[in-house]
């Protein structure tokens, strides 16, 4: 038989009315009752973009650090679970730490995401009722997640639209009933990103990624500027020339060397964009053999894109060359 909960009249009731028996308890009670079952509500989140460098033993030292917090409340009741996702959303669970310790390393499927779940029973002092804590953190391999999205992916969406899409390595949530515990947590948890190992961003690739959009309509326009400054400049040469021909093949190859220098001068700018949007810092979960066999592949794959960029920078200024000696081959 159902439950029949009834509410007063009141905007604000002092009391409800509970079950078949129409049981009267104080809304204070009531909504106590109702937070027991139905849980807190309050969230705390924090997300992190740092290069994170995590292997199995900073993932022990996050785990140390919280246990240790933990020592510092009366926790009556606690679990904890570890998932580990795979590439092709392959999934591991571990209903404890411990069971963690025993993960596959010989694994060959890269982990894409590592997420710890603690939940706390905990009294406070002054308080006899417990209250409860659900602590989950969740930590990305962005070169994983690179190596997946990149896999999936339309082929319009390279580069700089992946990397955005890639940006947080590492994400704490709290709920919490009271702030102060919740808080506590948090702290712990900025305290081991601040520890961990990481690599640093390069300001200056930040700032390329930032405008690379632009470089291949600036180096078409770089190549007509060129172009028409070095069709003025012979123009004296040929104005002193009566024969027809000499103008006709004059006109005929500063088109064809106007078309064909802001062409591939556009196509070197795609090129030096795309090698930029690339470039992507290393972050990584280094769990298993599959992890270091794609962190080994990514540091392969970003010298091929700096030689790409080299390559094309070469063809620019091989281009911008050609086109002041346009005059010398009429």
């Amino acid at each position: 038989m159902g439950e029949i909960i009834e509410h007063g009249d009141s905007g604000n009731p002092s009391s409800v009315r509970v079950g078949d028996g129409g049981t009267l308890v104080s809304a204070k009670v009531y909504q106590d009752i109702y937070h027991q079952v139905t849980g807190r509500t309050e969230q705390i989140r924090k997300r992190y973009s740092q290069n994170l460098l995590v292997e199995f033993s900073e993932i022990e030292q996050l785990h140390h650090k919280i246990c240790q917090l933990c020592d510092v409340h009366n926790i009556i009741a606690k679990n904890e679970t570890v998932s580990v996702f795979h590439h092709k959303e392959r999934k591991e669970q571990f209903t404890s730490f411990e069971r963690f310790r025993a993960y596959n390393a010989n694994a060959s499927s890269p982990s894409v995401n590592v997420v710890l779940k603690y939940n706390f029973s905990i009294v406070l002092a002054g308080l006899e009722r417990p209250q409860e804590y659900v602590v989950t953190i969740r930590l990305t391999s962005r070169v994983a997640m690179l190596e997946q999205m990149a896999s999936e992916a339309p082929p319009f969406m390279r580069g700089r639209f992946i990397g955005f899409f890639t940006g947080n390595t590492a994400e704490v949530t709290v709920e919490y009933a009271d702030y102060v515990i919740a808080r506590g947590f948090l702290e712990a948890f900025d305290e081991w990103v601040s520890g961990c190992k990481a690599e640093p961003d390069i300001a200056a690739v930040t700032f390329l990624q930032r405008w690379s959009h632009i470089l291949p309509k600036a180096f078409r326009v770089l190549g007509a500027v060129l172009v028409g400054y070095f069709s003025l400049a012979a123009v004296p040469t040929f104005l002193a020339a009566a024969d027809p021909q000499v103008w006709t093949r004059f006109i005929i190859l500063f088109g064809v060397g106007f078309y064909l220098i802001t062409t591939m001068l556009g196509t070197a700018g795609r090129m030096i964009e795309e090698a930029i949007d690339s470039f992507n810092v290393v972050s990584y979960l280094s769990l298993n053999k599959g992890d270091k066999k794609l962190i080994d592949d990514f540091s392969k794959r970003k010298r091929s894109v700096i030689g790409k960029f080299i390559f094309g920078c070469l063809v620019a200024l091989v281009l911008g060359i050609a086109s002041s000696k346009i005059a010398s081959l009429i």
